[in-house]
C-alpha cells in the first residue's frame, strides 16, 4: 500500500519546511506535521531533524526521497496529462526567442496560432542573449545555442546559412573580395553576443576545412536588424542568417560575397523541459511552429530590402 502521506512528504521536502509545504497544498502547517508524524510511524522510521529554526532530513528521510520523489513526480505528471487531455490549451506560455529571428520567423505566425488557441496567452521575451529557460521560468525557447543542459528537449525549427552581405554601392565603390583574406583590405560589420560580450567570429570553408576570422572594422552592432541597416546605407559587409531567401537579398539589392568559402548550415533549435508531462498549451506552440515555419522571404526582410 503506498501510504497517503507520501505527497505531503516529497513536498515537505521540495519546499523545504511544513509552512511553504502547507501554502501550497493548501492546509495548515499543523496538518502537514500531523501527516508527516503518522508517515513516521507507519514506516517506523525518523524522517527529518526538527528544531525551531531548521528541517532537515534524516538518513532515512534522504533514501525515501531519493527512491520515491521521481515516481510521485511522474504520477502527478500522468493525472495532469489525462486531465489536460480532456481540455483544449489554454493558459500563459512563457517563449524566449532571438531578437531579430522571433521578429522576422516567429511573430508571423503568432496572429493565426492564436486564432487557433485564442485561450492561450502567449508571453514573448525577445532577447538575443541567450538565458536559462529553467531559471527564467520560460515554458519554451529558441536558439542557435548547442543544448548543453541534459534536462531540456531540442527539436530542430529551422536551418540557417550563414552568408556575407553588402550593399552593390558599397561593391561598386570598395570592390569585392574574392577569398576569406581580402577581408582584411574592408570593413566588416562585427556581431557582439549579448550572452558572453565578445565579437562572434566569422566561419569560412575552404579546401574541406572550416577557418574562423575575426571581423575587422569600425562598427559593431548586436542584433541582425542593426547589421542589415548598416548594410544597407554602405558601412560595410555583415554576416547574417538566411533560410531558402537568399534570392530575395539579391532582388533588393543586396549581395552575398564569398559564396564559395560559405560554412556549413547553423541548426535553430526550439526545446523545452523534458519532464514527462508536457501541457497542451506548449505542445501546441511547437508543433504549430514547427509545422508553419516559412521557407520564404520573411516580410520585414522583404521590406528592408526593396527599399534599397
Amino acid at each position: 500500500m503506498i501510504p497517503n502521506q507520501l505527497n505531503t512528504f516529497n513536498t515537505v521536502v521540495k519546499n523545504g519546511s511544513f509552512s511553504s509545504a502547507a501554502r501550497l497544498l493548501g492546509v495548515s502547517s499543523a496538518a502537514i506535521s500531523k501527516s508527516i508524524s503518522q508517515l513516521e510511524k507507519n514506516l517506523e522510521l525518523r524522517l527529518f531533524h526538527r528544531s525551531t529554526h531548521s528541517l532537515t532530513l534524516t538518513e532515512d528521510g534522504q533514501e525515501l526521497y531519493k527512491r520515491t520523489g521521481h515516481l510521485i513526480e511522474q504520477l502527478e505528471d500522468q493525472i495532469r496529462l489525462s486531465t489536460d487531455k480532456q481540455k483544449s490549451p489554454h493558459g500563459r506560455l512563457k517563449v524566449n526567442l532571438p531578437d531579430s529571428f522571433g521578429r522576422m520567423f516567429v511573430l508571423p505566425l503568432v496572429p493565426a496560432f492564436l486564432e487557433k488557441y485564442p485561450d492561450v496567452e502567449l508571453d514573448l521575451k525577445f532577447d538575443d542573449r541567450m538565458g536559462d529557460l529553467v531559471k527564467e521560468g520560460a515554458d519554451v525557447g529558441i536558439g542557435v545555442l548547442g543544448n548543453d543542459d541534459s534536462s531540456l528537449i531540442a527539436r530542430e525549427f529551422y536551418s540557417l546559412q550563414p552568408v556575407l552581405v553588402a550593399s552593390r554601392d558599397y561593391l561598386l565603390k570598395y570592390g569585392e573580395p574574392s577569398t576569406p583574406q581580402d577581408l582584411l583590405q574592408h570593413n566588416c560589420i562585427a556581431y557582439r553576443s549579448n550572452t558572453t560580450g565578445k565579437k562572434k567570429l566569422w566561419n569560412f570553408r575552404t579546401d574541406g576545412e572550416q577557418i574562423q576570422m575575426e571581423p575587422e572594422g569600425n562598427l559593431i552592432v548586436n542584433n541582425l536588424s542593426a547589421a542589415m541597416t548598416a548594410v544597407e546605407t554602405g558601412v560595410g559587409i555583415a554576416a547574417v542568417g538566411v533560410g531558402n531567401y537568399g534570392a530575395c537579398l539579391e532582388q533588393g539589392g543586396f549581395r552575398r560575397v564569398l559564396r564559395g568559402y560559405e560554412s556549413d548550415p547553423i541548426k535553430v533549435m526550439i526545446y523545452y523541459s523534458s519532464r514527462h508531462y508536457l501541457p497542451a498549451k506548449t505542445r501546441a506552440f511547437i508543433d504549430y511552429m514547427i509545422a508553419n515555419v516559412q521557407e520564404k522571404c520573411p516580410l520585414e526582410l522583404e521590406e528592408m530590402i526593396h527599399a534599397l
